[in-house]
């Protein structure tokens, strides 16, 4: 029963598979200042369906377990990781990119990501997936990045492992 459900999940996520959403603010951005606004924050989702969470705004990380209920645990990122995470997206013009670049195979399964950052009231928005291929190499850089830090951290190296997979 539970693998009947996992692959029409697969089969449904591929088929809305492959979109990018920009969600721009309502008013131009203005030239980022050097350092890291005092009220950037973010939530970062990513992997299966986006099930892991980031979220800067509550000090909260949630870890999808497959099978089992998903995981919240405390997790604060350091002035430094915030104001390094802020630079990155900067410096990328992460949310300045086109679409990503499209394969021509499916990738199963695929990872479905959710960025949104806020920096002086101002949210931004920004979604995307590799389930066609290649993901677009800023938007890898700064998964990547996010990531890293993430797993850099005591309480996530302290989760659980989860039980099972997706296929």
């Amino acid at each position: 029963m539970g693998l009947r459900i996992l692959i029409s999940i697969v089969v449904v996520a591929s088929a809305v598979a492959g979109f990018v959403v920009f969600k721009q603010p309502s008013t131009p951005p203005q030239n980022p200042p050097v350092g890291k606004p005092t009220d950037f924050n973010l939530i970062f989702k990513y992997g299966f369906e986006a099930k892991n969470e980031l979220n800067t705004f509550d000090q909260t990380y949630t870890k999808d377990m497959v099978m089992d209920p998903s995981v919240t645990v405390n997790m604060v990122l350091s002035d430094t990781e915030l104001t390094a995470i802020y630079q990155k997206i900067n410096e990328l013009k992460l949310f300045d990119i086109g679409l990503p670049t499209d394969g021509n195979m499916e990738v199963t399964p695929c990872s479905t990501y959710y960025l949104k950052i806020q920096t002086n009231s101002d949210a931004r928005e920004l979604s995307w997936d590799n389930c066609r291929g290649k993901t677009n190499d800023k938007l890898q850089q700064v998964t990547d990045y996010i990531i890293s830090i993430i797993e850099s951290k005591e309480e996530y190296r302290n989760l659980p492992t989860p039980k099972g997979g997706y296929l």
